[in-house]
């Protein structure tokens, strides 16, 4: 029953992690878990990491620009930002696990240790700091001769370039969420950060299963079959993902139990379930799997086939006790024509309030937690007269 067996293994290094995790990180973290407190949030990903350092030569210019937009950030009274930590089986910290990201070297080494330069800076401005971490992809493209060879990724592919624990798309290059040894990877970086950083929380966003192939897991689900399982392999993949949702869950509360872990999915919750296997409705519903889901209805009022307000509506049914709801909106699409949203292509064009009017219904409805923006070079810039007017409009 080798499957079944790796299953239990799986428990018992999760186990393992939470001995002895209580003193590690800092005793007191205040999160926005809080009850009266709401998420007004930022996601920073690695794109903007690489130009936030560009022209630094040393880490007082970094912590500079770090507390130049931290001010900017008061204006929209944010409190809360998702710091891109890990983006491709690589790291915007230190560490002994994953290699440094690219958009943060120099000659090989780490330049700025991102993540503690942000907790350093935002201690005066009451914002909390989330590590966000992809905890599959590798790649967003299929070169696989590029993967970087002091990656786990790394060593896989060269002892076996068909190794089902990487799944290999026309797009995509992923860690395979079925395998033991890729769960304990993806908690082991988790713990580091954990250990050496006095983070707010844990956040991860909507890379789950980049393919519906029957192709990628052959072998460890026939094993699986063959030992007695009886899932289909669609349960199969979804239970994959739990496994991996609640162990992160478990291993953060095991630190500090108002440390915040959150999920933020696409949308489309027909589409999470059926096309990523993650199942927004049960880690909603049930305890032990997230605090907050962060659905990114990146959508205007006017979108033909995802409204905001209706897809904001499926979302409210999924509200508990159990796990928060806030809303990730995209504030990059100011000024700019939504091809995706058909009839409403130009809704985006013709209209400076449409964020003003998002906010206005999240702040007004009491099964909400905040809203957080996509992305914080929006924020910073005024990257045409919309998104100016839109801003405007936001802070009056």
């Amino acid at each position: 029953m080798i499957f079944l067996k790796k299953f239990l293994a799986l428990i018992l290094v999760v186990i393992f992690m939470f001995s002895g995790c209580e003193k590690s990180t800092k005793e007191n973290a205040v999160t926005p878990q809080s009850s009266n407190e709401n998420i007004i949030g930022v996601w920073i990903n690695y794109n903007e990491i690489q130009n936030l350092i560009k022209d630094c030569d040393n880490q007082t210019q970094l912590n500079e620009k770090i507390i130049s937009m931290l001010n900017e950030f008061r204006k929209y009274n944010i409190n809360t930002i998702f710091l891109h930590s890990r983006a491709f089986d690589d790291c915007f910290y230190s560490s002994k696990i994953y290699p440094p990201s690219k958009y943060c070297v120099n000659n090989n080494e780490l330049k700025f240790d991102i993540l503690q330069s942000f907790i350093d800076s935002s201690k005066d401005f009451n914002i909390e700091i989330h590590a966000w971490v992809n905890p599959y992809r590798i790649r967003k493209d299929n070169k696989t001769d590029l993967i970087n060879k002091n990656t786990l990724a790394g060593r896989w592919y060269a002892e076996n370039p068909n190794d089902q624990r990487l799944i290999i798309t026309e797009n995509n290059i992923f860690y395979n969420p079925a395998y033991i040894e890729v769960q304990k990877y993806v908690l082991s970086g988790i713990k580091e950060i954990l250990d050496n950083y006095s983070v707010d929380g844990i956040h991860i966003d909507d890379y789950f299963y980049p393919t519906t192939s029957e192709k990628i897991d052959t072998e460890i689900y026939n094993d699986y079959i063959e030992n007695g399982g009886t899932l289909s392999l669609a349960d199969f993949r979804i239970q994959n993902i739990n496994t991996l949702m609640t162990s992160i869950y478990s291993l953060v509360k095991s630190y500090n139990k108002d440390l915040c872990f959150s999920i933020s999915p696409s949308a489309d919750i027909d589409a999470d379930f059926n096309s990523h296997y993650a199942d927004v409705k049960l880690w909603a519903l049930e305890k032990g799997y997230a605090d907050y889901l962060i659905p990114q209805i990146y959508f205007g009022f006017q979108h033909e086939t995802m409204p905001f307000e209706t897809i904001l509506n499926e979302w409210l049914k999924l509200k508990t006790d159990n796990c928060k709801i806030s809303i990730g909106l995209s504030i990059y699409k100011s000024g700019k024509i939504d091809n995706y949203a058909k009839s409403g292509s130009n809704e985006w064009l013709d209209n400076t309030n449409i964020l003003k009017r998002q906010i206005s219904i999240i702040n007004n409805n009491e099964n909400l937690n905040g809203y957080v923006y996509y992305s914080c070079e929006y924020l910073l810039n005024d990257f045409n007269e919309n998104l100016k007017q839109e801003k405007l409009n936001i802070i009056s």
